[in-house]
């Protein structure tokens, strides 16, 4: 039997989406308001990284993690 290889494993659906880049469409204000981002083509309720971190509109974020369905964003910038 042929064991698998993970190396070289693609993560698909919502864990695949760690890394990729997000717009913000409705500001994030902390870890109890959670805003939206736009992420592949679709709207997703997110929380900041940082609990206390407000990320305005228009600001472009990183997925970081996916934590009770939400996105778990932070700006690189800031």
């Amino acid at each position: 039997m042929i064991g698998l290889n993970r190396v070289g494993a693609v993560l698909s659906g919502v864990q695949g989406m760690v890394g990729d880049t997000a717009l913000v469409t409705r500001e994030i204000r902390g870890e109890h308001n959670p805003g939206r981002v736009r992420a592949r083509g679709e709207e997703w309720f997110a929380i900041p990284l940082d609990p206390e971190e407000c990320i305005g509109v228009g600001t472009e974020v990183v997925v970081a993690d996916i934590e009770r369905g939400l996105l778990v964003v932070y700006a690189p910038n800031s």
